[in-house]
């Protein structure tokens, strides 16, 4: 294995919370859409997962009754 894959796959894999981009995940994730040109379909798919993550809006409140 060489260096790099070592200290990855030593290292924990607890991300903090305030710093999502700095996960490990994250960081091969977009070094492999950039060396790979995939940056279209990157983009494709992170809009879909979003969509199916992402809560419905609420239609309104409700009228209170009197």
């Amino acid at each position: 294995m060489s260096k790099q894959t070592a200290a990855v796959a030593e290292a924990p894999a607890k991300a903090p919370k305030s710093g999502f981009r700095s996960n490990v995940d994250i960081e091969n994730f977009y070094r492999f859409v950039h060396e790979n040109g995939l940056r279209n379909e990157a983009v494709q798919l992170l809009e879909f997962v979003q969509s199916k993550l992402v809560k419905p809006k609420k239609r309104g409140r409700r009228k209170k009754i009197q």
